[in-house]
């Protein structure tokens, strides 16, 4: 069991906090009622809110107290190369895989105008870079760049030197470069959503477990154990939190817990040297190397660690190693603070949305890249919710939940991965010519 870890995220800790929220107490009746307070949630709200809908939000901790609020902020408008624009449009048909690869592509850009609409602090527009460890992975690169251009989307693909420039990292032979992207406080994203939420006349409802949903007439209830919302429509909108409140959402998806760091402050010379673009990495590696600057000049940074006694201490050495590995600029890393959180992963990397029965809902939309995912997807969800799109329109099926096969041991899958990835990225990499 490895210790409960929000209140000692960076995140938590330089974040003001956010505005006092009600706990559920007695009945109230909205046209939807959401579960879970997190970036999905909170954008379906505002979104919902924006159509001129009366929404409650049911929150059984704080917002963001799942991954929302204890991730590393990067803000990346793609998803995994096997998800490019071409390949949505072999999955999905074209009109749909278009749809989706635009929803993905402006999701930069859409969190980015939320922010200054709001006057939502800690948000750095300065666009991401997935650099290439081998010029296999460059090709790739290259080839995702001609895609996205394609429809129209401002990405490029930088050569070596470029990189270094952008990066001060050595040993990669170029990068993709998304200048609609960046980074984010990602508590400090939902503590602003939050607000607006209450602005355009959100009820968000915190300290409120959800006990039981169940039918209400030609509606729903949603229950605490202090009071109900009767609703006409409810969404679970709590991706990797869902347990036990709907089984069979559950049972769909890979709950994987992801680690990070932050490391001791670096000064002014340091910060120009080693990623002076101040653009989040994340490169081409199986076990990618991701790392990013904080708003108080700490590399943030993190992935998965094999389980195991003593795995928050093991969290740190192995990450303050590979910091030091790839930025080698920064000498001797000492991880300040060490956080963990459960991400949800579909077997296809790809979200979703269930139809669990009439007027109840599931999207799951998370896959390790949700903070511009959820962002857009929340947004794309009010508009279907609220009859703007139809099905056909929407940009993901709407399907029945498809338990992951061997479920009880799917949670091991992404550790026993782990070292052949690594052992494969040793093969691969190669120095630039």
């Amino acid at each position: 069991m490895v210790e409960e870890t929000f209140k000692h995220s960076l995140w938590s800790a330089i974040t003001p906090s956010g505005p006092d929220l009600p706990r559920l107490e007695g009945e109230i009746t909205v046209d939807f009622a959401l579960v879970g307070a997190g970036y999905l949630g909170l954008n379906t709200a505002l979104t919902l809110a924006a159509e001129g809908h009366s929404v409650a939000l049911i929150e059984a901790s704080e917002p963001g107290f799942g991954a929302s609020g204890r991730n590393t902020g990067f803000v990346v408008p793609t998803l995994k190369k096997a998800l490019s624009p071409k390949n949505a449009m072999a999955t999905f048909g074209k009109p749909r895989g278009e749809a989706f690869s635009r929803m993905i592509g402006g999701s930069g850009t859409r969190l980015f105008d939320l922010v200054r609409e709001h006057g939502i602090d800690g948000a750095e527009q300065t666009g991401w870079l997935q650099p290439a460890h081998s010029r296999a992975a460059l090709a790739a690169n290259a080839a995702q760049v001609s895609e996205w251009r394609d429809l129209g989307f401002d990405v490029e693909l930088l050569d070596a030197e470029a990189t270094h420039a952008k990066t001060g990292m050595d040993g990669y032979h170029g990068a993709m470069h998304i200048p609609t992207g960046g980074q984010v406080n990602p508590l400090a994203y939902v503590r602003g959503l939050v607000r607006a939420c209450l602005g355009a006349g959100v009820q968000i409802l915190a300290r409120s477990p959800v006990t039981g949903i169940e039918r209400d007439g030609i509606g729903w209830a949603v229950r605490t154990a202090s009071g109900r919302v009767r609703a006409g429509q409810v969404v679970l909108t709590s991706n990797a939190m869902v347990g036990p409140l709907c089984a069979a959402v559950d049972r769909s998806i890979i709950p994987t817990r992801s680690f990070q760091i932050a490391t001791q402050r670096f000064d002014a010379e340091t910060q120009a040297r080693i990623l002076p673009a101040r653009a989040p990495v994340a490169d081409t590696r199986r076990h990618l190397f991701a790392a990013r600057w904080s708003p108080d000049g700490r590399i943030v940074g993190g992935g998965l660690v094999y389980p195991g006694p003593g795995r928050m201490a093991r969290t740190r050495r192995r990450f303050e190693k590979r910091f030091e590995r790839f930025l080698p600029g920064l000498g001797k890393v000492r991880a300040e603070y060490a956080w963990t959180g459960t991400v949800a992963i579909t077997l296809d990397s790809l979200p979703r949305l269930y139809r669990l029965n009439d007027g109840l809902w599931a999207p799951i939309a998370c896959n390790g890249r949700g903070v511009a995912l959820t962002t857009a997807f929340g947004y794309e969800l009010g508009r279907f919710l609220a009859g703007r799109t139809t099905e056909a329109e929407f940009v993901v099926p709407v399907t029945q939940p498809d338990p992951v096969p061997m479920r009880a041991f799917a949670p091991i899958g992404p550790y026993m991965w782990l070292p052949w990835s690594e052992f494969r990225d040793r093969l691969e990499t190669e120095a630039p010519s």
